[in-house]
Parts: C-alpha cells; sequence; structure tokens
C-alpha cells in the first residue's frame, strides 16, 4: 500500500504546496533525464546524439507539463555543461523545458493517438529549435546535421518512450484494483 501511495505522489507532484518528498522525486527526474542524455554520441558542430528524449518524454507523459518541463531543461542543461558542450546549456534549458511543457501538455491524460501527437509538436519544437541555434552558433551548414541527429532522437525517444509510458501506467492502474 505504501509503494502504491508514493508512486502515486511521484507522478502527481503538487506544485502549489511541495513538500520535501516532492523535491526528492522531483530531483530523481532531473538525475534521470540528466543520465539519459549523458548516454550520447558525439556528433559535428558540437551536437550530439542522445537518449534524453525517451527520459523527458516518459516523464512528461506521466507527470505532466510542469516535471516534464523541469526535468527536461534542468536535466538536460546540466549535461551540456557536464559534457563539455556548455554553449549549448542555455538553449538546451529553454528547448528541452519548453519540449518537456508541450509533450506533458499534450500527451495528458494518456492515449496513444494524443501521447504521439504530442511527441510530435515537442519534437518540430526541438528539431527547430536546435536547427536555429545550431545556425546562430556555428553556421547554416551545420542546421542539416543538427536536423537529422534530431529527427533520429525523437523517433528514437518515441519508440521506445511511448510503450514504456503505457506499460508503465498500466501497471500503476493494476495495482490500484
Amino acid at each position: 500500500m505504501r509503494e502504491q501511495q508514493l508512486l502515486r505522489r511521484a507522478l502527481n507532484i503538487n506544485f502549489s504546496n511541495l513538500k520535501t518528498l516532492d523535491l526528492a522525486f522531483l530531483a530523481l527526474f532531473i538525475v534521470f533525464t540528466s543520465v539519459a542524455t549523458a548516454i550520447a554520441i558525439p556528433g559535428p558542430y558540437g551536437s550530439y546524439f542522445n537518449m534524453g528524449e525517451v527520459a523527458i518524454y516518459l516523464v512528461a507523459l506521466l507527470c505532466g507539463p510542469i516535471t516534464g518541463a523541469l526535468a527536461g531543461a534542468v536535466g538536460s542543461a546540466l549535461t551540456d555543461v557536464f559534457l563539455g558542450y556548455s554553449i549549448w546549456a542555455p538553449f538546451t534549458f529553454i528547448i528541452k523545458g519548453v519540449e518537456g511543457y508541450i509533450v506533458g501538455s499534450l500527451g495528458r491524460p494518456l492515449s496513444f493517438k494524443r501521447s504521439l501527437l504530442a511527441i510530435i509538436v515537442g519534437g518540430v519544437w526541438m528539431i527547430t529549435g536546435y536547427g536555429i541555434t545550431a545556425g546562430i552558433l556555428y553556421s547554416w551548414p551545420a542546421v542539416i546535421p543538427e536536423i537529422l541527429i534530431d529527427i533520429a532522437q525523437v523517433s528514437l525517444g518515441a519508440f521506445i518512450a511511448l510503450p514504456l509510458a503505457f506499460k508503465v501506467n498500466r501497471a500503476l492502474q493494476e495495482k490500484e484494483n
């Protein structure tokens, strides 16, 4: 019973009345996103392919827009700094934060069509944001490889996070019944 209450609380953080436990769960989601983002393959022009979208989409779909935004913004930007891509960190904070917010807003309540649409809209935002950022930071020829890497990231993120979100949600509902 206590396990169910903790899981329910983790997925429904009350931001108007934060408690220590809520902050601990939020920190876990940020670390989860950071670690997933650190699973990376360097690309051209200071970009890198990573697994961060899996974490952002999963957290946003299960926990909602605010938790998705905070996990995406803070977790991803911290990893940019840790991996030596500091120049990207302020842009990442905004791009990934908004992406998490979009997916969490549009993807709930959880349904396949709704979640897929949320990931597509959030993914288009992310791809556009990083494409523009690559053009500003490096040069406009840097936009094409950046966009290709980001399309792969969004696709892999959706491929892994969508079924996982539904499995976790189903498991939680079965435990409640």
